[in-house]
């Protein structure tokens, strides 16, 4: 009788938490991460010089914290900030405000299996649904990734790596000098990236992740302006 390959206790992959003034979610963010069914080795949040008690509960629940000595500027400056100190085959951005389902890391793991793979993203949807706007983003985010996210997957070009919930492979995400700061879209920027130099980035349904999403027209209005600009500069 054969005996079962034991799982691994932690998984080869570090997962960087950008966090700027994230007190109120960051310790959501960690647990979640923490608690996975396969846990990654090493859990770095980037405290971008908050102003708030952001890295002191990062501390408390023992994960490794890094303080720039300035804020960096953007998200991927703060996750290039922590990108130096990893040492793991895979590595994974998060942001501060975005908790996972338990297996969401493990559901993500298979699509590397294709040594051409450079990223995995997951299945986004909205934590909270109770805003005009919070709904109008939940409807928005069911049509993206129950029908246009499986047809780009299809034919191998998801248009984005979510940059609120992706793995890649570290040393292909180091041959890209990691995430690009050039636009105010580094998730796409990195995607297409990856696009020209024939790699493959896979969509993975069942890896579910659930970000706050903006309840008020400003913040949406914020929210969408930085994403329509970064799309132009990608194009």
């Amino acid at each position: 009788m054969h005996k079962k390959a034991r799982r691994p206790k932690f998984l080869d992959l570090t997962v960087i938490i950008p966090a700027y003034n994230e007190a109120s979610s960051i310790a959501d963010t960690i647990k979640s991460a923490q608690e996975q069914s396969m846990p990654p080795k090493r859990i770095i949040v980037v405290d971008d010089f908050s102003s708030d008690a952001t890295g002191e509960i990062a501390r408390s629940l023992g994960v490794s914290v890094l303080r720039p000595p300035a804020n960096t500027g953007s998200k991927a400056g703060a996750q290039n900030f922590a990108l130096k100190h990893v040492r793991t085959k895979y590595s994974m951005a998060i942001d501060a405000d975005t908790t996972l389902a338990k297996d969401a890391i493990e559901e993500l793991l298979p699509a590397f299996s294709d040594e051409l793979v450079a990223a995995a993203c997951g299945f986004v949807l909205p934590r909270h649904v109770h805003t005009l706007w919070e709904r109008g983003r939940y409807i928005e985010y069911l049509f993206a990734f129950t029908f246009y996210k499986p047809i780009q997957d299809y034919f191998g070009k998801p248009l984005i790596s979510s940059g609120c919930f992706s793995m890649y492979r570290t040393d292909v995400l180091r041959a890209n000098n990691g995430w690009p700061t050039r636009t105010m879209a580094e998730d796409m920027d990195l995607t297409w990236s990856f696009y020209e130099q024939g790699l493959r980035v896979r969509f993975m349904p069942r890896a579910l992740c659930y970000p706050i999403e903006p309840r008020t027209y400003d913040f949406m209005k914020k929210q969408l302006t930085r994403w329509s600009h970064g799309f132009v500069q990608n194009i």
